[in-house]
């Protein structure tokens, strides 16, 4: 089900898999994980967090666009560093921005994140896709998909992990608490010491999770750095 024939013997598959694997759980550690940082350490509402979350959606659909047209005038690997600086620099937005900032600050680094994403991603299929031949593109195809798949799940997991640790090592006993300043009503019935208290703990396991996924954003980076160099849709 899995050559890895193709593995052994093309560079391209194997940088752009695991830079396609490192990206795809960076995104997804974020954005799984977002709307909570804005509703529990904010203190906003679920719609606000779905459009701070919406940000990077819209940043990703154009950034995949403008990406291919600066592929075919430049490189894959040009335009794979751009996107994984762009992922760095999403990622430091949100580990660097206290909830105090607000939910815009927060949005631009979503935003960012996205435009990395979809520079990225188009890089990463594109340039598999064009290393093989036709009797092969299927399977190629496939295998890098595997692995973004597998990196959206350590993503998700890696993250929550982190998350769940940093408020179980801070405080045992708020952890079933954590879910009652999601919710507008049930915030408002609670002390505000108390809310003070579960928002610094939601802040604080949510900022470690950041530097998580900035750990997966700079392999991501990495893995555009060692694409190689020259490859383009016009020169193959």
């Amino acid at each position: 089900m899995l050559p890895f024939d193709l593995w052994r013997h093309n560079r391209v598959i194997v940088v752009g898999s695991l830079g396609g694997g490192a990206a795809g759980a960076m995104m997804i550690g974020i954005s799984a994980y977002l709307p909570a940082y804005v509703q529990g350490a904010m203190g906003f509402s679920a719609m606000t967090g779905g459009i701070v979350l919406g940000a990077m959606s819209v940043s990703w659909s154009f950034a995949s666009v403008v990406g291919a047209r600066i592929m075919v005038r430049t490189t894959y690997r040009f335009v794979a560093i751009l996107g994984g600086i762009a992922l760095v620099t999403g990622n430091a937005v949100l580990i660097v921005a206290p909830p105090e900032a607000g939910p815009t600050v927060t949005a631009i680094g979503s935003f960012i994140v996205g435009i990395g994403m979809g520079f990225c991603m188009s890089v990463f299929v594109v340039s598999i896709q064009a290393s093989v031949p036709w009797s092969q593109r299927g399977a190629a195809t496939s295998s890098t998909m595997f692995l973004r798949f597998m990196g959206q799940v350590v993503g998700v997991s890696g993250c929550g992990a982190v998350l769940n640790a940093t408020i179980i090592a801070t405080d045992p006993g708020a952890a079933r608490a954590i879910d009652r300043i999601l919710d507008p009503i049930s915030r408002a019935a609670l002390p505000a010491d108390e809310v003070a208290h579960l928002t610094a703990l939601v802040a604080n396991g949510l900022h470690n999770a950041w530097l998580l996924a900035g750990v997966f954003a700079l392999l991501a980076l990495l893995c555009a750095c060692l694409m190689p160099a020259r490859l383009s849709p016009t020169r193959n």
